[in-house]
């Protein structure tokens, strides 16, 4: 994860990139059929491969963020392996609270932070798509997020505690 506080403390930038390859064994498989393919004359066929492979490929996502400016709001941004992003902003008069939940999915137990907004039904997912780490990624942007959009001051004994090694 990647911290950016801009000038003036007034806002703060949270990155979680993907620790994904994005070359994959399979992704070598399909561009090895598409090739044997072209080479045996079958041009349709391996165009069709690389199409579905391309399609595919670009809704694999890069990179997720999260911008919380005080008195402004918070942008969510989704970008992905093909170059295209996907953003949110959230007007700060209509942001109700930053929580971390925990989700159930199968066998596994998922924390994930999230945006209460006002007159929604749906909360907002931050890091929907890579679900980071509760420790220490997800209590740092969690922690700096609410500083910022809801002006408390840094509390050191909490970021010494959610840091130190257990």
């Amino acid at each position: 994860m990647t911290c950016r506080i801009l000038p003036g403390m007034q806002a703060r930038e949270y990155i979680v990139k993907s620790s994904s390859n994005p070359i994959h064994l399979l992704d070598v498989f399909v561009w090895s059929v598409a090739l044997y393919l072209a080479q045996s004359q079958h041009y349709k066929y391996a165009t069709i491969t690389a199409l579905i492979w391309l399609f595919l490929k670009r809704k694999s996502v890069r990179q997720e963020s999260i911008l919380a400016i005080r008195d402004v709001g918070i942008q969510v941004k989704t970008t992905y392996w093909g170059g295209s992003s996907v953003s949110r902003f959230i007007n700060r008069n209509k942001i109700d609270d930053v929580i971390i939940n925990e989700g159930i999915s199968f066998w596994q137990i998922k924390s994930y932070m999230a945006i209460l907004v006002k007159d929604e039904d749906k909360m907002v997912v931050v890091f929907e798509h890579l679900l980071p780490r509760l420790k220490p990624v997800l209590l740092r942007a969690y922690q700096g997020t609410r500083t910022i959009i809801f002006t408390q001051k840094p509390n050191h004994v909490l970021d010494s505690f959610y840091t130190s090694k257990q």
